[in-house]
């Protein structure tokens, strides 16, 4: 399903006014082939449905079930537009070393373009995506997001200075303005919903789970002092969590598990785990 942005149009306009002409259809097409690749590679790990959103300087194809996705197939599915994009470059480039013919050098120079500005470590870009799986692979997943996040915000900073210093010095930087604000808009939205991400990993394992019929397992000790928010910090997005509690002779009080920690943030709020398991006895 295509849908078109509110500020695609207005923003065409402006971009035609100030200089730009038959570039911004071809970037648009050269955009949408990015997109579609990432659909491609999604579907030969067996996921579908989309919806495609025209923004002003592209396209972003949103898979209904790429939250999904392990973390091998999400670093997969989010280097393969900007993979093709680089392999167009190196075929046109050819053409128009060959040819001569500017047409080929500008799509040459699009896609290099399109495939560099894509492995930013930014949201909402590829490389946003990609830096995050890649940081869970070392620190924890809540942590990874966290980092990943104010990375995006550092880039998005950089990217507005940039482009307010262009505008003194007459370089048109409009579209990086653009994108400095949209990367900033994505990255702070992405923070605000950090609790629920995580929240919302611990169901779509369950997802993940039925698919591949297994689920590796990770286990960790918590105090009975410490709370249940604190404890989803160190969450594994694509392992299933068992959580020990101890007490403060690091004895042994019981054994929460993924889903009683969910259960009981929805039931009781952000209580400790010693709390938990009181309340466990005296439902028993």
């Amino acid at each position: 399903m295509f849908k078109l942005s509110k500020y695609f149009i207005p923003y065409m306009i402006i971009l035609f006014f100030i200089g730009f002409r038959g570039e911004i259809f071809s970037v648009v097409i050269l955009v949408i082939i990015h997109e579609f690749t990432h659909y491609l590679t999604a579907r030969m790990f067996g996921f579908s449905g989309f919806d495609i959103e025209i923004l002003p300087f592209g396209a972003v194809l949103r898979l209904k079930k790429i939250d999904y996705a392990t973390q091998k197939e999400d670093i997969i599915i989010s280097l393969s537009g900007p993979i093709l994009n680089l392999i167009l470059a190196v075929i046109f480039y050819v053409i128009f070393k060959n040819s001569g013919r500017h047409i080929y050098y500008s799509l040459y120079f699009t896609n290099l373009s399109l495939g560099l500005f894509n492995l930013i470590p930014a949201y909402p870009l590829d490389g946003g995506r990609i830096m995050k799986e890649v940081l869970s692979e070392k620190i924890p997943y809540r942590k990874a997001n966290e980092v990943s996040i104010y990375i995006s915000i550092v880039i998005g900073i950089i990217f507005c200075i940039f482009s307010i210093v262009g505008l003194f010095f007459s370089v048109k930087s409009i579209n990086m303005l653009v994108v400095a604000f949209f990367i900033l808009f994505c990255s702070f939205k992405e923070k605000g919903r950090m609790v629920y991400i995580v929240m919302g990993d611990i169901i779509r394992k369950k997802i993940i789970f039925l698919r591949k019929g297994y689920i590796e397992n990770r286990m960790i000790s918590v105090s009975a002092e410490n709370n249940l928010l604190n404890a989803l910090k160190v969450i594994d997005k694509n392992k299933y969590t068992v959580v020990t509690v101890l007490n403060k002779e690091m004895k042994v009080i019981d054994l929460i598990y993924e889903e009683e920690m969910l259960e009981a943030l929805k039931n009781y709020g952000n209580i400790t785990f010693g709390k938990l398991v009181e309340l466990r006895e005296s439902n028993d």
